[in-house]
């Protein structure tokens, strides 16, 4: 009998939030679930790497079942490992990359951010671009995904050609790649939902390659340990030079405001350096810099920018003293900006909060926010 014939569903959320979870593996003897939803605690590990494993049960059917018990809403990775092998879940077209390899993904709903992160069938769903940007002077070709709202929240005059929508470029960390603000960062569900609540106004968010070797592994995706031994090239900057190029390149394709203060900018740990060193550089592109779990110094703090910053980071973050420091140098520079700190670690549990917390304060539609939004 197939899957399709015998209707199973995996995973599936439950009103309490628990998951079940189920594999039709007919002949396997043993299926395993290695998930971060089974540790019974948050991670606060380096990037979020701990992981659980346990027993699926099967049933005379040949699927094999497990359940858990109510679980605190976030986004889990997950994977099968069906003796001994390690598969991603058939029926689930959710994933992410998460460090070395691929990891099927849930979305546990059920408080202000976290219902944030689900998928919601019932609203009108934005599209994603895949644009090529090849770069003349360095003779690279970048990767960039496009975020667009979904067409009735885009204004008449839009579609017509007149500028008129605000952009946000969203850079990864060191471990990613253009995809890890859609797949890990859940930005599409994010952009989705604020959007269709009405609690922001519709934007557009481009999300660039920013890695800097592009000829290790080419028929692989970029991962932490390619990029770490590459971290000296990331040092040259040879993205944030090329960024206003890429910039001009993206906004002749799209409806997007010419206005400085439509443009902000917001990158995650070496992508906060990147989105700093930007700002240094070009202090007339953006009028909002976000800097989640920045990896920052001295040289990072611009002479002449007018934007205001946003230095988010978490109290078990590695780079938390860091982060402080950094903020402490934008005073003494009499720059304005905004700090804020949770008590999670360097994780996409961490960074997607930070998202919602910037489009909270930069694309507001309310005037008045509750704490949760702050």
């Amino acid at each position: 009998m197939s899957i399709q014939a015998q209707d199973i569903i995996s995973p599936e959320v439950h009103a309490d939030s628990s998951v079940t979870f189920r594999l039709y593996a007919p002949t396997a003897k043993r299926v395993k679930l290695q998930s971060d939803c089974l540790l019974g605690k948050p991670d606060y590990s380096w990037f979020g790497g701990k992981t659980k494993k346990k027993n699926m049960i099967k049933g005379e059917d040949g699927v094999f079942t497990l359940t858990t018990p109510p679980l605190r809403p976030e986004v889990y990775q997950y994977r099968f490992i069906v003796d001994g092998t390690y598969i991603h879940d058939p029926l689930n077209p959710d994933s992410a990359y998460v460090l070395l390899h691929q990891e099927s993904i849930v979305a546990v709903g059920g408080e202000t951010n976290a219902d944030l992160y689900v998928t919601r069938n019932n609203i009108p769903h934005g599209t994603i671009d895949t644009l090529d940007y090849f770069d003349d002077e360095q003779q690279v070709t970048r990767k960039i995904l496009v975020y667009q709202p979904a067409s009735q929240f885009i204004p008449q005059s839009a579609s017509a050609g007149t500028d008129s929508l605000p952009v946000l470029y969203l850079l990864h960390g060191i471990s990613g790649d253009e995809r890890s603000w859609i797949e890990a960062g859940r930005a599409t569900q994010i952009l989705d939902n604020m959007i269709a609540d009405g609690t922001i106004r519709p934007l557009i968010a481009v999300m660039p390659d920013c890695n800097v070797i592009k000829k290790i592994a080419p028929k692989h995706r970029t991962n932490l340990m390619r990029n770490m031994f590459n971290y000296p090239a990331l040092q040259m900057q040879h993205f944030e030079q090329a960024f206003p190029r890429l910039k001009q390149f993206v906004e002749s394709k799209y409806p997007i405001s010419k206005q400085k203060t439509a443009h902000s900018i917001a990158g995650l740990s070496s992508g906060a350096k990147q989105a700093a060193n930007i700002v240094c550089d070009n202090p007339e592109l953006f009028s909002h810099v976000g800097l989640f779990s920045p990896v920052l110094g001295k040289k990072q703090v611009p002479q002449n920018a007018d934007a205001e910053f946003y230095v988010l980071v978490g109290q078990k973050d590695l780079f938390y003293k860091n982060g402080k420091r950094y903020a402490k140098y934008l005073q003494k520079a009499d720059i304005p900006y905004q700090e804020s700190e949770t008590k999670s670690a360097h994780v996409w549990k961490s960074w997607r909060k930070y998202l919602v917390k910037f489009l909270y304060k930069v694309y507001s539609t309310e005037s008045t926010m509750n704490e949760s939004q702050k």
